[in-house]
């Protein structure tokens, strides 16, 4: 009988714990951002895809310095809001040379990925390497 209780007690253990994770990873999934460059314009920009306000600017802030991204256009798909940030040359070339960059809005802080920036604004494309 004892054997059984601690049974019990591993299992209810292990639920609580898995439920507790799968709370905080979806409580963690912030917007989905996306780099690209505009086929027509040449203009580079950020695209936020979330489920919330749209912002008409964010921060974005490379290796300590702090510049602002405007909001060119912003529409809705199903429940999520698409938000167009465009990047101006110098912008964009201070996040190509950067190591670290995040974007700011309010009450979130966004880690963007080095290698997603290079491999969508390289003005050189990259060759396989044998």
């Amino acid at each position: 009988m004892r054997y059984v209780n601690v049974v019990l007690l591993v299992v209810a253990v292990q639920v609580a714990a898995s439920g507790m994770l799968e709370a905080g990873v979806t409580a963690a999934v912030g917007p989905r951002v996306v780099f690209g460059v505009d086929a027509k314009t040449g203009q580079r920009y950020v695209q936020l895809a979330e489920r919330g306000p749209v912002y008409p600017t964010a921060d974005v802030t490379c290796d300590g310095n702090r510049r602002t991204l405007t909001l060119t256009r912003s529409s809705s798909a199903g429940d999520r809001t698409v938000a167009i940030y465009v990047a101006s040359p110098k912008i964009s070339g201070l996040m190509l040379r950067a190591a670290e960059c995040r974007l700011l809005l309010p009450g979130q802080e966004i880690a963007l990925a080095r290698t997603q920036i290079r491999a969508a604004w390289s003005a050189q494309p990259r060759t396989a390497k044998p």
